[in-house]
């Protein structure tokens, strides 16, 4: 009998595997089944810009001596977001004996723009609205002044994110 139950094993073992080979074999092909279609996506493309009005850009041209106003910094955006505006330097602001033509945050003068000074921070929505910012300055008279084509000059900088 003993004989019998060995012989009987290795068949109810073999018949096993084989089965488990099946089941094995038809689920990898079950999963491997290839479906086909299209994917499409819309990538939102925004902008966010920094304009000015008082002078052309970021020039002084036509300024001279004695001469003072406002600059003032428009931003839009496509979409919410917030801003933040940086004067990042400045290019011939004093030179020689030449008075500086110096940049204020306030309309009496007190506060005083320095390179790397953040002018303005605020939230443009995509609505239509806009954030600004107004910077002004003022150009002393000296003792002496010499004129050359270095225009004053500065550079700013705007960082946007999305909200």
């Amino acid at each position: 009998m003993l004989k019998k139950l060995k012989g009987n094993i290795f068949t109810y073992g073999l018949i096993l595997m084989v089965l488990a080979i099946g089941v094995a074999v038809g689920t990898y092909a079950y999963y491997q089944n290839t479906v086909s279609g299209n994917v499409s996506g819309t990538v939102l493309a925004w902008d966010c810009a920094l304009g000015s009005s008082g002078v052309q850009k970021n020039t002084f041209a036509g300024l001279y001596p004695g001469s003072s106003g406002s600059i003032t910094f428009n931003v839009t955006s496509t979409i919410t977001s917030t801003f933040e505006i940086k004067i990042t330097g400045f290019s011939n602001m004093n030179s020689g004996t030449r008075a500086a033509l110096k940049l204020y945050k306030d309309s009496a003068h007190s506060s005083v723009i320095s390179a790397n000074t953040v002018i303005a921070t605020g939230t443009v929505s995509s609505n239509g609205g806009n954030g600004s910012a107004t910077i002004y300055y003022y150009w002393p008279y000296g003792n002496e002044e010499t004129y050359t084509d270095a225009v004053p000059s500065f550079t700013w900088e705007i960082t946007c994110k999305q909200t």
